[in-house]
C-alpha cells in the first residue's frame, strides 16, 4: 500500500509540475492581488497543508522572475518558504520528497542573503530529510561554493 501511495504521490507531483495545469488548482482565483498571494497560501494552509502543494505554489512563485537579480523577487520567495517550512511539521514529512526540496531551495534562495542563515538551513534540512541524496549533494555545493 505505501509503494502504491508512493506513486501515487509522484504522479501527482509529475502532472502538476506541468504547464498545462489550471491555475495553480484555481488557488490564483481565490487571491485579488496576484503579487501578495496571501489567498493562496491561506488556502493551502486551511485546505490541505501539505508539502506537495506548498512546493507547486512555490515553484510556480519563482518562475515570476529571477531571485539573484530582483531583490523585491528573493524577499517575497525567502518569506513564502519561511510560511512553508514554518506550517509543515518535520516530524510529520521528513520522510517527503517534496518537503526536503522545500527545504532545500529555502536554503539556496538564502544564500543569496546570508550565507550563516543558509548553513543553518542546510543543517535542518540534512538532519531531517536524511534519506534524500540530493539534500546531502545541495549542501555539498554550498560548502564548495562558499
Amino acid at each position: 500500500i505505501t509503494s502504491i501511495m508512493n506513486r501515487v504521490r509522484n504522479l501527482k507531483n509529475k502532472y502538476r509540475n506541468e504547464e498545462n495545469i489550471t491555475d495553480e488548482f484555481n488557488y490564483t482565483k481565490i487571491s485579488a492581488d496576484t503579487t501578495d498571494n496571501s489567498g493562496t497560501v491561506n488556502q493551502i494552509m486551511m485546505t490541505t497543508n501539505n508539502p506537495e502543494d506548498w512546493l507547486c505554489f512555490l515553484l510556480k512563485l519563482e518562475k515570476k522572475g529571477v531571485p539573484q537579480m530582483d531583490v523585491s523577487l528573493l524577499n517575497r520567495l525567502i518569506g513564502r518558504y519561511s510560511q512553508a517550512v514554518t506550517a509543515l511539521p518535520a516530524e510529520k514529512y521528513s520522510q517527503d520528497e517534496s518537503y526536503a526540496r522545500i527545504l532545500v531551495r529555502f536554503a539556496e534562495l538564502k544564500a543569496l542573503q546570508d550565507p550563516e542563515e543558509a548553513r543553518d538551513q542546510f543543517h535542518l534540512a540534512r538532519l531531517n530529510c536524511k534519506k534524500f541524496a540530493f539534500v546531502h549533494v545541495a549542501f555539498a555545493q554550498f560548502e564548495l561554493s562558499q
